[in-house]
């Protein structure tokens, strides 16, 4: 423990500016997970405080109906949120696994490389953590605005409480920390492949298994949910977790097939060369789009909206605030994931850049144009964006038709709102892609290759 201890400030400076840069982007990763995971839990503790509140006399109770729609909230926002602090510690692996690599093969034990690697990941994650309760502190004035149930929320009624936030400071570094090492597995098993940058085995179709017995979980338990009783609503809430998440799962082997399909009709050096990026590394492909593929999944699971609203509540009082309650909600989930997506992408792609310094800069000394740079990562981004947004929709609507039937396209409202989140959503995404623009710019000025 003492040779890591010395080692992690050495290996953290050894990496230079891009390894600067990576940690800002992955403390940046960790403080927008954890502001964003206190509201959403915020506003469920919300919702939970209300329903326990008398019911006033002559209105119904329809509180239990808040708490059940906040939990389905969380697991939509939650999972992406976890995916993304999952993702933040392993932003710069292959530089990470180059030079733990380089010290195994000079006599480093596996139980040093996995301390050096926890020792950073955790503190950025405990740095991202403070800032992120920052984050917190200054959205709640702002979630506080939102009016639900003919009322807006108090800053108290959004407040985690001290327990909370000392929940999420053990929480995300210990994330953190599991996540990096959990990517060491090439490094502590074979560090000579890893420093002869070998391929690594390709992943297989059981993936698609898990994803599938996931999804069909989810179907078959709201199917019959009424056999629950009491308990179909938690069923409901915990099939839909399994489900949503392994998407992460099936993500990058789907991808994985996209690249194949665009290597065997590549006709040009750019679409070659995004179609061997994208088949060499899926995962990494993942990390970029994932945010948008579980935004695009939450915005089909919300296209049943219209055909709810359009239900007559003019004789009903409370229904109609419910009506209401229900697009607010709706909207503010679609939001808040769409916005998530771009910012992952974002640091996904400018991490994407900096692991890539070596090979870019071999490629422009070797003369590769600029404008061909831009096109491959414009195409490494592009075709598996528009694949993810529209398979993510498809997969909620196909998850959801046992519940919901044909209401999200009973009327032309649905599949409107639908293809209208999902252009936006695109948009935005690539937007935040186009960032890393100036950062493969200074990448290229540099005309030094230094080894990782």
């Amino acid at each position: 423990m003492n040779a890591v201890v010395a080692l992690a400030p050495r290996f953290q400076r050894a990496g230079g500016r891009d390894a600067r840069v990576t940690t800002g982007l992955a403390v940046t990763a960790f403080a927008v997970t954890t502001g964003l995971t206190l509201s959403v839990v915020g506003g469920l503790l919300g919702f939970a405080s209300r329903a326990e509140l008398p019911v006033p006399q002559g209105q119904g109770d329809d509180r239990s109906v808040y708490v059940i729609l906040a939990w389905i909230a969380v697991v939509l926002l939650v999972v992406p949120l976890i995916t993304l602090a999952g993702a933040a510690a392993r932003l710069g692996v292959a530089r990470r696994d180059a030079r733990l690599a380089t010290l195994r093969l000079l006599g480093a034990t596996p139980r040093e490389v996995v301390g050096l690697t926890v020792t950073e990941t955790a503190w950025q994650g405990l740095v991202g953590a403070v800032l992120g309760i920052l984050l917190y502190a200054a959205l709640l004035p702002v979630c506080a605005l939102l009016p639900f149930q003919g009322t807006t929320f108090s800053v108290a009624e959004l407040w985690v409480g001290w327990e909370g936030l000392a929940i999420a400071l053990v929480a995300v570094p210990v994330l953190a920390a599991l996540s990096g090492a959990f990517s060491l597995r090439r490094v502590s098993v074979s560090p000579l492949g890893v420093a002869r940058r070998e391929t690594p085995k390709k992943m297989t179709w059981l993936r698609a298994v898990v994803a599938v017995v996931g999804i069909g979980a989810f179907m078959i338990v709201s199917s019959v949910a009424g056999a629950f009783g009491a308990a179909a609503a938690a069923a409901l809430i915990g099939a839909l977790a399994v489900g949503f998440a392994t998407l992460n799962a099936v993500g990058p082997w789907a991808l994985g097939l996209v690249g194949k399909v665009q290597l065997r009709r590549a006709t040009t050096p750019a679409r070659l060369l995004a179609a061997r990026r994208l088949l060499d590394d899926p995962k990494a492909a993942w990390r970029v789009v994932g945010g948008l593929g579980l935004a695009g999944f939450v915005a089909g699971a919300l296209a049943v909206l219209p055909s709810i609203t359009a239900i007559d509540t003019s004789q009903d009082p409370q229904g109609a605030i419910l009506m209401d309650d229900l697009v607010t909600g709706g909207m503010v989930t679609l939001v808040v994931a769409f916005l998530l997506a771009a910012v992952s992408a974002g640091i996904a792609q400018a991490a994407s850049v900096l692991d890539r310094r070596r090979e870019i800069a071999l490629q422009n000394l070797a003369g590769t144009p600029v404008e061909l740079h831009d096109s491959v990562r414009r195409r490494t981004v592009l075709v598996p964006l528009l694949f993810v947004a529209v398979g993510s929709a498809l997969t909620a609507l196909v998850m959801f038709f046992p519940l919901l039937g044909l209401a999200a396209v009973a009327s032309p409202q649905g599949p409107l709102m639908l293809v209208g989140f999902l252009v936006g959503g695109c948009a935005l995404v690539y937007a935040a892609t186009e960032t890393s623009r100036p950062l493969l710019r200074s990448v290229l000025a540099d005309t030094v290759v230094r080894a990782d």
